[in-house]
């Protein structure tokens, strides 16, 4: 009986929340704990095994759209057990690789899964269920995904130390499968009308009489097809392409930095491995803390402000690990970025839902993904090249600092587009 009177689109939340908890796997926060241990072993250089991810990233960014376009139409359920069938079988593979191509092959299919599959069919879905409590809604997804990251980083440090990094590996494969690919399997659902339900599960009277578009009225008039978004005239509105341009360039720095961290800790702060692990789960705490504490808050002060101000933290986090020599300030570094990414990821999303409704969220957050992983494949690779290049990271980081400055300002003058703009564009098309 109690569960009846659950909102069903909670049990969206935890599902989706359970896939991206699973997710972590592909994660280049968890994947750089592999770094030195799969290096030393093979031999390989580090624009070698960053290039791995860049493969798989621009897969993914080439699938993104039409991924994004598949779960506006039919849902996330397909999409969501394929992505994380996918990560576990590469999981199960890179246990076994013995060859650069081998590990080439396994982690693109992963990356590209990640990226493509599992990232699209998770946030959208979540914000076709809500509108009230949207931020609230996916910051508890984004959330579960933090802690999936906060448990595998120490998890995976252990079974190394312990067994190997092969075991790891099969660990990760088989949590995908129980924690991500059933439930999905069984509990995801497409939005909230498909079972006689609400948005919020209210109707639509109590809910207000918002309305999604922005516009006076209840949200039954925004069910008419004339005073939707398509996708068609979202893109061609200034405010879609500041914003997609902010999240590729910030991609660059986020990756760059990430995917390095533990062995530009380890061997440029001077920093142990064990303290470097240490930081790299801070860094992960931090991003789960800040899920909770901007998730109150989205869904009361404007996303546009939570994003731009996350970008100036970033910046300020970057310009601290350039001087970092010590494990306070590389904690410090972790608390500050750990905050930035999440206010980054959390309020991109309601920022596109807020500008255009939630009737084409697939597709935009599948245009907006592409050129994130785009980004996340160019900046891993910057910081190989760079540090093969000099033996250092340094003037990779000073790069990514200036790239962060920039997305601020992108978000800054990316104004919300007004319904005039719309019905032109409708009149044009």
């Amino acid at each position: 009986m109690l569960l009846r009177r659950i909102y069903y689109g909670w049990f969206i939340v935890i599902t989706a929340g359970a896939a991206e908890f699973a997710n972590a796997a592909s994660s280049i926060t968890v994947l750089t704990i592999f770094v030195i241990p799969m290096t030393d072993e093979f031999g390989w250089s580090r624009t070698e095994i960053s290039g791995a991810t860049s493969i798989g990233a621009l897969l993914g960014a080439t699938i993104a759209p039409l991924i994004g376009r598949i779960v506006d139409r039919l849902g996330s359920r397909l999409v969501l057990v394929v992505g994380g069938l996918a990560v576990a079988g590469s999981c199960f593979y890179l246990a076994a690789a013995q060859t650069l191509l081998g590990f080439y092959i396994a982690f693109t299919v992963a990356r590209t899964a990640d990226q493509g599959l599992i990232k699209i069919g998770t946030t959208p879905v979540v914000a076709k269920w809500f509108y009230r409590f949207r931020g609230r809604a996916i910051s508890s997804v984004f959330f579960m995904g933090m802690l999936g990251v906060l448990v595998m980083v120490p998890a995976v440090q252990f079974i190394i130390s312990e067994w190997g990094w092969r075991a790891a590996w099969v660990v990760l494969g088989a949590v995908m499968v129980a924690v991500g690919v059933m439930p999905s399997l069984l509990f995801m659902r497409r939005r909230p009308e498909d079972m006689g339900l609400f948005m919020d599960g209210m109707p639509p009277i109590q809910n207000g009489g918002q309305k999604e578009s922005g516009v006076d009225g209840s949200f039954e008039l925004e069910l008419d097809v004339d005073l939707r978004w398509r996708i068609s005239l979202v893109i061609r509105t200034p405010a879609f392409w500041l914003i997609l341009t902010s999240l590729f360039v910030i991609s660059t720095a986020s990756s760059g930095v990430i995917l390095h961290l533990m062995p530009y800790l380890t061997e440029e702060s001077g920093i142990s491995a064990k303290s470097a692990v240490g930081v790299i789960s801070g860094f992960t705490a931090s991003g789960a803390f800040a899920t909770l504490a901007i998730g109150a808050v989205s869904d009361r002060l404007p996303p546009r402000l939570l994003m731009a101000s996350s970008y100036l933290v970033s910046a300020a986090a970057m310009g601290l690990l350039i001087i970092t020599d010590s494990l306070p300030e590389a904690y410090l570094f972790a608390v500050l970025q750990g905050f930035a990414a999440i206010g980054i990821n959390l309020t991109s999303p309601i920022l596109l839902a807020e500008y255009y409704g939630r009737w084409t969220i697939g597709s935009m957050y599948g245009i907006v993904r592409a050129a994130q992983v785009a980004g996340f494949a160019i900046g891993a690779l910057i910081s190989g090249v760079v540090y093969d290049s000099t033996g250092s990271y340094q003037l990779a980081f000073f790069i990514f600092l200036f790239i962060a400055l920039i997305s601020a300002c992108f978000i800054f003058v990316a104004k919300k587009p007004n319904q005039n703009q719309r019905r032109t564009s409708s009149a044009e098309v």
